[in-house]
């Protein structure tokens, strides 16, 4: 057999074998598995005219997993990429506070229902629970104003345990926010029944996701979460809310925001209705921040660039 004919023949065996190579990796679960995340990751958009190349590569940008939904309250626009179930942070806050108020509205609880804080009660993070002595009176009007307003995670947990976990989580699911959970953290242990995990429960996080939370903003915009009553009364709440370090750092001072934000260390998050030329939702996620002032600086430059873009701003894109 001549020299040629050898060459000719190694080639074909190479093709052949490449092809079978390539085929069969493509159909290897790891491989299928990888395609599957790379999907979860493509951008689901309407044609708006925010710019869609200019947003992917701030969010690839971001050195964290990144999450990102944008939704028009006057129209259908919407820009989202990720959307799945995240480390909630202090976005817990909106659920646990929509979840009482339910209670309110169906009777179960009072604004004005008073309870004691007790010293196992005491959280890290509480700048107002964490000064007053144990034994101390509070209403449930308090504990949310305090939530909410000082991000206080005392009143929260507390909020947790008056409204019961398990019928907090039986109502977000009810209400169809697939991905919310709210978690065990940081609830007391063992020191009476009420406080006690089920037997066998692990202690875990909270989680959403910002497709729950754009839902959640929006029908409290709409008084559809709650009742009109309760929703005008968190939405005020959400309204004074101070932290504007994630969301409005880089929009001017006068814009109005209604909204909550999480800052703990690698999970950052923000959400919030921004009140723009046109009103809109903006939720960001970020979860594994390994740089978290590079993160915080992703979510103030995404707030811009929308801001900017809904209010017909040139966007300068470095």
């Amino acid at each position: 057999m001549s020299i040629n004919k050898k060459i000719i023949l190694c080639f074909i065996a190479l093709v052949v074998v490449g092809t079978v190579s390539l085929t069969l990796l493509h159909r290897s679960p790891k491989y299928q598995e990888q395609q599957q995340a790379q999907n979860a990751q493509t951008v689901h958009s309407q044609d708006t005219k925010l710019p869609y190349d200019y947003l992917n590569n701030v969010i690839a940008q971001s050195g964290a997993a990144c999450s990102v939904y944008y939704h028009s309250l006057e129209n259908d626009d919407v820009f989202y990429n990720y959307s799945g179930k995240m480390p909630a942070g202090d976005l817990a806050r909106l659920y646990v506070a929509a979840g009482v108020l339910r209670q309110v509205e169906d009777g179960d609880l009072s604004l004005d229902e008073v309870y004691t804080i007790r010293e196992k009660d005491r959280k890290p993070a509480s700048p107002v629970l964490g000064k007053v002595p144990a034994g101390s009176r509070v209403t449930i009007r308090n504990l949310l104003e305090d939530m909410v307003l000082q991000n206080d995670t005392t009143a929260l947990y507390k909020l947790i345990w008056i409204a019961g976990r398990e019928d907090l989580n039986q109502w977000l699911s009810k209400e169809g926010y697939a991905d919310t959970e709210i978690g065990t953290t940081q609830l007391p242990q063992g020191e009476n029944s009420q406080d006690t995990l089920a037997p066998g429960e692990k202690r875990r996080l909270s989680y959403t996701s910002v497709n729950d939370t754009v839902n959640l903003l929006t029908r409290l915009y709409q008084g559809k979460a709650v009742s009109q009553k309760q929703d005008a009364y968190l939405m005020e709440l959400l309204r004074k809310q101070p932290d504007r370090n994630l969301l409005g750092a880089l929009l001017p001072k006068k814009v109005k925001i209604a909204g909550v934000q999480s800052d703990q260390n690698q999970q950052l998050g923000a959400a919030g209705i921004v009140y723009a030329k046109e009103k809109y939702v903006l939720v960001v996620m970020m979860d594994k921040a390994v740089r978290p002032e590079e993160s915080r600086k992703t979510i103030n430059q995404l707030s811009s660039i929308i801001f900017n873009t809904v209010n017909d701003k040139e966007v300068f894109k470095k």
